[in-house]
């Protein structure tokens, strides 16, 4: 794509995430109507321009972002399919790993709304999966936003698990990400806050229920490995 046409599409995302931002859910809300109109319209230009080459990354962020309109606004299979071409596309580009992984969690949040919880929590682990990678990589100095991301993912591990009503899985992982939160973004950020009201929460629930045993399965000890390798080479989040 000419450079003109770049920019034009950057900027129509940009606007649209902007009105986004502004709307309340109300379908008859304006920026939610501008926000649909600058997302489509870049959609368009780049449909309208595929054998380009350079159009796939924006198509991807295109995508992502109607993914998100269609959340907004409660239309849960339309943002579930705009997400997950996002996906695809993100994978093949061999885009960056927080991009991924908040797409991934994106389509978390999504299908819990639809109660599909345990493909859910299959979103989230790949979404944790990738960022501790990230965060234990010595050469990567993690942002407050990634680190965000990473409690972020944690947390959406957990609230899946206790959908699930894995309830001892759904307390490691809430403590560890508690634990990340706590050193890495502060004991007073919201995210921190959340995770460690949802962990006291969840383990009242868990020792109400005598069948549950406090053991930590496979998958759960793949969730508590960060705390031990990746938190030690990073420092700072937020989100």
């Amino acid at each position: 794509l000419e450079t003109s046409v770049q920019d034009l599409i950057l900027s129509c995302n940009k606007d649209g995430m902007d009105s986004l931002r502004k709307a309340q859910s109300e379908r008859n809300d304006p920026h939610l109507k501008a926000a649909f109109e600058q997302f489509k319209y870049a959609e368009a230009v780049l449909l309208a321009n595929q054998m380009e080459q350079d159009n796939a990354a924006l198509l991807a962020v295109t995508c992502n972002n109607l993914g998100c309109y269609y959340k907004k606004v409660g239309k849960y299979h339309g943002a579930l399919s705009y997400l997950r071409r996002a996906l695809k596309m993100e994978m093949e580009l061999k885009a960056d790993e927080v991009t991924v992984a908040s797409t991934h969690l994106n389509i978390c949040a999504i299908l819990s709304k639809l109660e599909k919880h345990d493909k859910a929590v299959q979103h989230a682990l790949s979404a944790l999966q990738l960022m501790s990678k990230t965060a234990s990589r010595q050469d990567h100095n993690m942002g407050a936003d990634e680190y965000s991301v990473l409690a972020i993912a944690y947390h959406s591990v957990a609230k899946e698990r206790e959908f699930l009503q894995q309830l001892d899985q759904a307390a490691l992982a809430f403590q560890t990400g508690y634990q990340v939160a706590d050193r890495l973004l502060g004991e007073n950020h919201p995210l921190t806050i959340t995770l460690m009201r949802n962990c006291e929460a969840v383990l009242h629930k868990s020792k109400a229920d005598s069948k549950v045993k406090p053991q930590a399965t496979r998958a759960s000890r793949q969730e508590a490995a960060f705390t031990s390798d990746g938190a030690s080479h990073g420092l700072d989040d937020s989100g």
